[in-house]
């Protein structure tokens, strides 16, 4: 979901290890990304992205993704992120399809109703500009590029006043086997955690079980001028 702010793990449960590589890294285009061409920039404009995002178009890639869907066929789909993390977001998607994690649909934000048409259609989006639900001063992962909803009917959030998020969502709530679902258990959770990307799983009182972003440390409000970035998660469940 696009309203959490970034930095929000809670839990004891995961430990950081991070390199010292700056946010700075250079950029590897490979043959399935690619800039935003002038269509997809007009059709952004006033929907995912409007002046004043802490990012431009020209920070984000068009990344062509395959995916293995609910169908048990091979589909095309299409992610925006932001160019530093393309090709890690690229090498993530691969693996979660060499392993036939099932994805309902890629494709990008602005192809659906602003503020969760794509969640309640279980459509799988990366950027998209919006500020912190729960921190409105502050901009989510998502308007930075640096996060991905995955399956979000499947994967609901927790409103701690409204109750499960998309409407509809309350029963796909449990964390269980059902296709398509993350919990610490799935291999899509240990994928996403050996590069270095975060779940809103672990958000205390109010998970978000369809959120990963990439973990960054340090003084900076802004997550792409800070010091440190998560190159690998590893999840150790704490002693009840």
């Amino acid at each position: 979901m696009t309203n959490h702010r970034l930095g929000r793990l809670r839990s004891s449960a995961t430990v950081f290890f991070l390199s010292a590589a700056a946010l700075s890294q250079s950029l590897q285009v490979q043959p399935n990304m690619r800039p935003l061409t002038p269509d997809e920039r007009t059709a952004m404009t006033g929907k995912s992205w409007s002046p004043g995002c802490p990012v431009s178009l020209d920070d984000l890639l068009s990344i062509r993704i395959t995916y293995f869907g609910f169908d048990h066929l091979t589909h095309k789909g299409r992610l925006i992120i932001h160019k530093r993390f393309a090709q890690e977001a690229s090498a993530i998607f691969q693996e979660l399809y060499d392993i036939r994690f099932p994805i309902n649909k890629i494709d990008p934000y602005e192809n659906y109703e602003v503020g969760g048409g794509n969640a309640e259609k279980n459509v799988t989006v990366g950027f998209y500009c919006r500020k912190a639900q729960d921190a409105p001063k502050e901009w989510s992962g998502h308007a930075y590029g640096i996060a991905v909803d995955l399956n979000p009917f499947d994967n609901p959030f927790h409103d701690a006043k409204e109750g499960w998020w998309p409407k509809g969502a309350d029963a796909r709530s449990k964390r269980d086997d059902t296709k398509g679902k993350v919990s610490p258990s799935t291999e899509a959770f240990q994928i996403f955690a050996r590069h270095g990307w975060a779940w809103g799983g672990f958000y205390s009182g109010e998970p978000d079980y369809m959120h990963f972003y990439k973990a960054t440390l340090g003084g900076s409000g802004n997550v792409l001028e800070r010091s440190y970035v998560a190159t690998g998660l590893q999840y150790v469940p704490v002693e009840q």
